[in-house]
């Protein structure tokens, strides 16, 4: 009986032990299992990324690879339209959608419902990770969204592409956000190039298995560095066209201004005033009466007396005159038929000199001069010394400008002036000083040095070899010419403090007139520094202003000193 009872213990102990056994196993295998399962789930994880740039576009830079894109950096909005609507039943996702865009849009300035709701709607429906809803938050509407922190809202950086202050807009140009094409400048030029390369910056938001944002994951920057830095790469000067802006933004209300490098043709510096937000395009592209679109250093004028210089050239070009030779200015010159055209000096120059008659700008002897030439010397010499030609190396240019002159005595004298029948861009003028301070040696203007693919091959933009398209002897007696401007003729006001200068003015007629009759002009000072060795061409043009001794000279004065501190 004893032993019985010993077994039954016995058999009862071997139950509960392998019983006991089976769940220790079973624990164990669950515990494995899951672990598996969790790192499955870890595998699984994926992340979202959304570029913090606000353009998916390649940069634009300048000759010494300082980005001239993407360099400003605010405080934008973004939302997760998935992660919203998660919480919410499936019938109610308008609902939250529609709580959120009615909290957003009574604490960002400049945006209301509709435009929200209607942002966060299109990125549910078209499965959107992120949605961009505003940018440039201030400090108080971070505070207000912060406060508030609904699960799927984020605070992030953006890099805008373009400068709120319109920094280089007309040679940048600008694109379309919404689909990623460049509408004007570089950015229309070379969209194929910049719409090319892969992102840098990225928005992340690490997802598990299910597709469920992980808290306490839920949002970091990544930052991958473009090693090849892809882009566009220009000749313009970051540190040129800065001061040459900042000037300008003193004392060219409407005009341009081009700093050009004597001796390579490149363009360091392109202005053109009014400027403009390229964030603000719509509200500016009816604006007729500034017209802040157009670009004013390509565009066409009347150059006034910026033409004497090819005058003067072509006169010793072809030995018609010499800089010593006289003509007597009355104040005016009379035509056979009795018409005439004044000069500025009222009362005359009197007696004077050719070179003085270039140093102050005497309308009646360039009358004279020009007609001695005659129309054909003036428009061959003008295709030899390539005036006429807006081609600029590496950037597409409209054909606007023009040299035609009629064969009446007349017509040939208003266009020695600069008036009727010669229409000339800033650049061609910068050009042709250029070409007369590099020893009659010409190439073509240069805006871009190369771009370079997604593989981070460059891609040379070749500029043509230079050649002589006038006698060194005749660009240096023009140099001379111009010298005699600032010393002692109309150009005084552009001689720089320290360092020797020359130049030329120009007032030249628009046509139109103000309210109590006076009639309305463009001025202008276009020269070189330094004297010897010229290493700088500089065209500055005011429209509106009073004359180019007092409206022009001074801005180029102004650049020509700043640049000093640089080179």
């Amino acid at each position: 009986m004893r032993k019985t009872r010993i077994y039954r213990i016995f058999i009862l102990m071997c139950i509960f032990l392998f019983v006991f056994m089976g769940l220790l196993f079973r624990i164990a295998y669950c515990q494995l299992f899951k672990g598996y399962q969790l790192a499955a789930e870890a595998n699984a994880m994926r992340s979202r990324q959304i570029e913090l740039k606000e353009y998916k576009r390649g940069e634009i830079f300048d000759r010494n690879f300082l980005p001239l894109t993407s360099i400003q950096s605010v405080k934008a909005l973004y939302c997760l339209p998935a992660e919203i609507i998660k919480n919410y039943p499936s019938e109610n996702k308008s609902e939250a959608i529609s709580e959120i865009a009615a909290f957003l849009a009574s604490n960002i300035r400049d945006k209301d419902y509709e435009e929200i709701y209607g942002k966060l709607y299109r990125g549910l429906k078209e499965k959107v990770p992120f949605v961009c809803i505003a940018a440039d938050l201030s400090e108080e509407e971070m505070r207000r969204i912060n406060s508030y922190a609904p699960s799927g809202i984020v605070v992030a950086p953006l890099i805008k592409r373009y400068r709120d202050d319109g920094f280089c807009c007309h040679v940048l140009g600008f694109a379309s956000m919404s689909e990623n094409k460049g509408l004007s400048g570089i950015e229309y030029v070379y969209n194929d190039v910049l719409t090319s390369y892969p992102f840098s910056e990225e928005l992340v938001s690490v997802l598990d298995a299910r597709g469920q944002a992980i808290q306490g994951l839920m949002f970091k920057v990544k930052r991958e560095e473009n090693k090849n830095k892809a882009g566009v790469v220009l000749t313009i000067d970051k540190r040129v066209q800065q001061i040459a802006e900042e000037i300008a933004d003193k004392k060219v209300k409407k005009g341009a201004v081009v700093v050009m490098d004597v001796n390579s043709k490149e363009i360091l510096a392109l202005v053109s005033r009014p400027k403009y937000n390229s964030y603000e395009i719509g509200k500016i592209k009816n604006d007729n009466e500034n017209s802040p679109l157009i670009n004013r250093a390509l565009a066409p004028y009347h150059p006034g007396s910026m033409f004497k210089i090819l005058i003067a050239a072509a006169a010793l070009e072809y030995k018609t005159v010499s800089a010593k030779d006289k003509f007597y200015c009355s104040g005016e010159y009379r035509f056979s038929g009795g018409k005439s055209i004044s000069c500025w000096k009222k009362e005359g120059h009197k007696l004077i000199s050719f070179a003085d008659a270039f140093a102050n700008s005497c309308n009646s002897a360039f009358i004279e001069v020009a007609l001695q030439l005659g129309r054909d010397k003036i428009i061959n010499f003008a295709q030899q010394v390539h005036l006429p030609e807006e081609r600029i190396i590496g950037y597409k240019t409209e054909d606007n400008s023009y040299i035609k002159i009629d064969w009446a005595d007349m017509a040939v004298a208003n266009a020695a002036l600069g008036q009727q029948g010669v229409m000339l861009s800033p650049v061609q003028i910068a050009s042709l000083i250029s070409t007369i301070a590099d020893d009659g040696y010409f190439a073509p203007p240069v805006l871009v040095k190369y771009w370079i693919d997604k593989k981070g091959i460059k891609h040379l933009v070749y500029s043509e070899g230079k050649k002589r398209v006038m006698k060194e002897e005749t660009a240096k007696e023009i140099r001379h010419m111009m010298r005699l401007v600032v010393t002692k003729g109309t150009g005084k006001n552009a001689e720089p403090i320290t360092i020797k200068a020359a130049g030329k003015t120009a007032t030249s007629q628009t046509g139109r007139y103000k309210n109590y009759g006076e009639e309305i002009v463009n001025t202008w000072f276009g020269g070189f520094f330094p004297l010897h060795n010229p290493r700088f061409a500089i065209v500055v043009l005011v429209e509106e202003g009073e004359s180019g001794a007092v409206s022009a000279a001074p801005v180029f004065k102004e650049i020509a000193e700043a640049m000093l501190k640089f080179f």
